[in-house]
């Protein structure tokens, strides 16, 4: 009987190292259930967390836009600025489009800017200009097309004789493509030059317009003309074969509005004896 003892007391040191691992198993078992319910818990926050963003983002993007500025005396869905012969004059509506980034732009001033004015100073049209920016993206700075276009805004609310004098200075200091563009100050000082009042570098410096020109003036650009310049004469497209040629353009409008353009360079003819 003395011999049963110490097999009683193996076997007992065996059952107890046995409930030892399964407790020890039990605990890591329960150890990895609470980092799983953890990890579970942390990555179903940050997925409702993405979730709501998410949701937030396109519940923002189906918002209606705001209210956009322009200038004063344009409407809100008008994307051009009026100047020459009043609109309800009956005289013909000429359309340009221009980015003052465009190299091509610079060609169609050169070749047209002093009959564009005269057409207006005798009010020979309608003239509607479109200030785009089509090219933002070909400025390092990404916004010189915007930026020069919303200045345009800015000197055609201030004082619309001042709008011509100011693209003409702006393309005759035309930066080259790939460039910062010119600065505001630049800008600034052209439309100071070309008579505009100190109200209007507050406006250049708040980017007042720019939201106009990118959001209704720059998709009607580009649905009508695409590309810079455009040219449309009562609605009729007037393409670079035409108005590269010196000349072509005012004879097209004056055209357009039934008149004949003189051949000595003097007015129009009011179909008497010249």
């Amino acid at each position: 009987m003395a011999a049963s003892g110490p097999s009683q007391s193996a076997q007992e040191r065996r059952e107890a190292q046995r409930e030892a691992l399964r407790a020890q198993r039990q605990a890591e078992l329960k150890r990895q259930r609470t980092v799983r319910t953890v990890v579970i818990a942390a990555v179903t926050v940050v997925a409702l967390v993405l979730v709501a963003a998410a949701g937030l983002f396109i519940y923002r993007q189906m918002q209606p836009a705001g209210p956009v500025a322009t200038p004063e005396g344009v409407a809100e869905d008008q994307p051009y600025l009026p100047i020459g012969a009043p609109e309800d004059s009956g005289k013909p509506v000429l359309e340009i489009h221009l980015d003052f980034m465009c190299p091509v732009c610079g060609q169609f001033e050169d070749i047209n800017g002093e009959d564009i004015e005269q057409i207006v100073e005798d009010e020979e049209a309608t003239v509607h200009l479109v200030p785009r920016r089509f090219l933002d993206s070909a400025s390092t700075t990404g916004d010189y097309s915007s930026r020069s276009a919303n200045a345009l805004a800015c000197v055609w609310e201030d004082d619309p004789d001042n709008v011509l004098g100011f693209q003409q200075l702006m393309f005759a200091n035309q930066p080259a493509e790939g460039s910062a563009g010119l600065t505001d100050d630049e800008i600034w000082g052209y439309a100071q030059e070309a008579g505009a009042s100190d109200e209007v570098q507050s406006c250049m410096s708040a980017k007042t317009y720019q939201s106009w020109v990118r959001q209704v003036v720059d998709p009607y650009g580009s649905e009508v003309g695409g590309g810079t310049p455009y040219v449309e004469i009562d609605g009729e497209a007037f393409g670079s074969d035409q108005w590269s040629q010196e000349g072509a353009l005012r004879e097209a409008v004056l055209a357009a509005g039934g008149e004949a353009a003189p051949s000595d360079g003097g007015g129009a003819s009011d179909g008497g004896e010249g």
